[in-house]
């Protein structure tokens, strides 16, 4: 899996380099200092001094900010690794170089960043092998100091002097939680020198792991990576070592690169990676607009970034095979949700339609949540969600349509009952009406509006004659079972509706069951319905002689609950 990964973002570091990491890179929220040399001293001008933070909701950075390029490469270039490999032992100092100068605000308030802690940090720094104690970790760092040479011990000090003379005087305002770095302004390359200084004896997860193979040194990379004391099971037992893969100096470097490519993009909630011939990083809730083929990568920002889901798509397709049309099957006219009747061509139409509709907008925003952290209150929909999100996610971003009628018939259904349940009749109609054109999308077949329009009228004659006609199919006779039980709710005198008489009729799967429902909400309801007598009394009569030749068919029964009630309707001589 990473191996293709890396191949293609080798392709393109090699025509980039370091700048396809630094165009998307993210400070960390703080304010940054540039202390410039000048004349044997250090002087900082004013408008060296900014605030950085990154706007979450946006997800902008301000990039406009004076030597905001510097400022990256400098960070990027000085920053731990992670904080379990600190050049400070305290790990209140979070910087890696003698160039730059990394502290928590708070730390400057609460005297945890004393002369003894910079003292020991610079120490360190001009000797690393006293931290570099191990032989391995002392092999790793005599390696890297024959490329980058030894370190300039006489501007070492004189910064030293100058960190200890200044910091605690920097900020008149050092509230906040965010950094304050310090970048002392030499050349770009002695940044990345002194960056390399840091990373190759760290890059590994464990030096203990590490091999020497024809002069090279082979190790376990630390990249999504914890293999450790409390972690046994990652190691390969069955093998003289124990590490699950090592690899060589310039590998582990590529495979860095790659997930600092990927903390970038996450950060900013481009959390949907694309990678074929070019790299496409998304934001959440977008797909591509052309075809594609290549590797697919869902990303969250933790402490590190995490890949939570990777697949190989042979061939993505952004337009639907043909176009859908979202049809107001009822025939109910929404004011509200007039626009979203329309016809919709590619799958991120298709992703907004049903977020919007079926998923009341839950549905793009927790494709990856956890289960105990979704915060919706809806138990139906929230079940739902967690049922039909995987599929639908293959779907709308990989492109993987298999099964996905049978994910959507099973939620769609579902759906309608939880909102007709919980009162919401205009949604109720409104994801009714999607689930009868994604119906007629998959499944082809009738036109389910005009058979609507039919049953009405035949309804509408049968009930207005003196003479009881009869029903003539299951169709007819689940549509007037609808029309009853929304007549007989209506009749109620109480504030609210008991609107949980619907349940059993729309949940049924016996047709004794709906007669006898239907016998005890005559009994409950009779006393009112004397002034729609023959309307009714016909309806009512034709349903319970009927007897059906199919199984229960719910969807009719919701068209006929939700669709305008023909028992209301003026007869033709009185309009």
């Amino acid at each position: 899996m990473l191996n293709q990964a890396l191949e293609i973002f080798k392709k393109e570091y090699e025509k980039y380099g370091d700048n396809l990491i630094l165009d998307s890179y993210i400070p960390a929220d703080g304010t940054y200092i540039i202390v410039k040399p000048k004349d044997g001293d250090f002087v900082i001008d004013k408008d060296e001094i900014v605030d950085i933070k990154l706007d979450k909701k946006t997800k902008d950075i301000d990039r406009t900010i004076v030597n905001f390029k510097f400022i990256c490469l400098a960070d990027y270039n000085s920053k731990l690794l992670d904080m379990n490999k600190p050049i400070d032992s305290k790990k209140i100092i979070h910087s890696n170089n003698y160039l730059s100068f990394f502290v928590k605000k708070d730390n400057l308030r609460n005297d945890k960043l004393t002369d003894e802690v910079i003292d020991n940090y610079y120490k360190v720094l001009g000797n690393p092998l006293l931290k570099y104690t191990k032989p391995k970790a002392k092999e790793l760092y005599n390696s890297v100091e024959k490329i980058v040479g030894k370190l300039d011990k006489a501007r070492l000090n004189k910064i030293r002097n100058w960190i200890k003379a200044n910091i605690f005087n920097l900020l008149k305002n050092n509230s906040g939680k965010d950094y304050l770095k310090i970048f002392f302004y030499y050349p770009e390359e002695e940044y990345e020198r002194e960056g390399e200084r840091y990373l190759v004896p760290n890059l590994y997860n464990n030096n203990d792991s590490n091999v020497v193979l024809n002069n090279e040194i082979y190790g376990l990379p630390n990249d999504n990576m914890g293999l450790n004391a409390k972690k046994p099971y990652l190691e390969n037992k069955t093998r003289k070592t124990a590490a699950p893969y090592l690899i060589n100096q310039e590998e582990v470097m590529l495979q860095k690169n790659f997930f600092d490519f990927l903390m970038n993009n996450a950060a900013v909630g481009k959390v949907n990676i694309y990678m074929g011939e070019k790299i496409f990083p998304l934001e959440s809730g977008k797909t591509l607009d052309d075809d594609f083929t290549g590797i697919y990568l869902r990303l969250k920002k933790g402490k590190e970034v995490e890949i939570h889901d990777f697949d190989v798509i042979p061939w993505y397709k952004p337009e639907l095979i043909k176009e859908f049309q979202y049809k107001n099957v009822l025939g109910i006219d929404y004011d509200k949700l007039k626009g979203q009747y329309n016809s919709f061509k590619t799958l991120y139409g298709m992703q907004i339609l049903i977020n919007e509709v079926l998923f009341s907008k839950f549905l793009v925003p927790n494709y990856f949540t956890e289960p105990k952290d979704l915060s919706i209150n809806d138990v139906v929909l929230k079940n739902n969600l967690l049922m039909a999100r995987t599929g639908l996610f293959n779907w709308f971003y990989k492109g993987a349509s298999k099964n996905i009628w049978q994910i959507l018939n099973k939620v769609s259904i579902s759906l309608v009952k939880g909102s007709i349940e919980n009162g919401y009749m205009t949604k109720a109609s409104d994801q009714f009406n999607l689930r009868i054109s994604l119906k007629e999308y998959f499944e082809g077949g009738e036109e389910m509006a005009d058979v609507i329009f039919d049953l009405k009228g035949n309804l509408r004659k049968k009930i207005s004659t003196k003479d009881t006609g009869y029903i003539e199919n299951d169709r007819e006779y689940f549509f007037a079972i609808g029309q009853l039980v929304s007549f007989f709710i209506s009749r109620s005198k109480g504030k609210k509706k008991p609107l949980s008489l619907a349940n059993p009729f729309i949940n049924a799967k016996k047709d004794e069951m709906i007669k006898d429902k239907l016998k005890a909400l005559y009994k409950k309801y009779n006393y009112d319905i004397e002034s729609y007598s023959y309307k009714f009394k016909n309806l009512y009569a034709m349903v319970m002689s009927y007897e059906i030749n199919e199984k229960v068919n719910d969807d009719m029964i919701i068209a006929g609950y939700l669709n305008s009630n023909l028992l209301y309707e003026k007869d033709e001589e009185g309009k």
